[in-house]
């Protein structure tokens, strides 16, 4: 008996939505690859740019440890000049160059044997060439493990010192007229945190 030419109309919906299904799952294996790769270059940068501001955090921190010692060789070394070398300035005259960068530096800080391992850590942890580059799963979970303790080493920094990040203030307070001074939400991280959640959410649809 041949089949009613009718019979495909009771199926209409199975076989469009079927067919829906295949070219949505094409589409968004295509896209999914691109935006992920997108995704992923951009969460790097971001990741690469806050460890090289450690890194550089790290090398001012160190200076400023040993800028104390190295004020002082200088003292010394001007104190065991001839004062026949010495011409002084009368009221009318310009400052040496020498005496505006002196003032122009930073504190330096007291002798800390704690703070200065807690400085060399953080060196080590951001030093940019020894992170990887590689995208695998090794090398991402070290440098993810870096990232957190390079951030929570920075951290105990500035408790110590008592200074804190301006980037990390200007993020978290905003003081316009428009918000009226309130602490304003971090959008970004949200935002990310939703890209996860449906590229998980895809790829769990496909292995379904």
């Amino acid at each position: 008996m041949d089949e009613d030419i009718f019979d495909s109309l009771f199926h209409l919906e199975d076989s469009y939505y079927n067919e829906g299904y295949r070219l949505g799952v094409e589409d968004g294996s295509r896209a999914g690859r691109i935006e992920g790769r997108l995704f992923g270059l951009e969460k790097g940068l971001e990741k690469f740019l806050v460890m090289g501001e450690l890194n550089g955090r790290a090398c001012v921190w160190a200076a400023r440890v040993s800028q104390k010692a190295t004020s002082s060789k200088k003292s010394l070394e001007r104190d065991s000049s001839t004062e026949s070398a010495r011409q002084p300035l009368t009221e009318g005259m310009v400052p040496s160059h020498s005496t505006s960068d002196e003032n122009l530096r930073l504190p330096s800080f007291q002798a800390n044997v704690r703070l200065e391992k807690h400085i060399s850590t953080l060196y080590a942890l951001s030093e940019p060439e020894s992170l990887s580059t590689e995208n695998t799963e090794e090398t991402v979970s070290d440098f993810e493990d870096r990232f957190k303790r390079a951030q929570s080493k920075a951290k105990v920094i500035e408790n110590i010192v008592k200074e804190r990040d301006s980037n990390v203030t200007r993020d978290e307070t905003d003081i316009s007229e428009q918000n009226g001074g309130k602490k304003r939400e971090n959008i970004q991280i949200t935002k990310a945190a939703a890209a996860e959640k449906n590229m998980e959410d895809f790829g769990l649809t496909r292995a379904l």
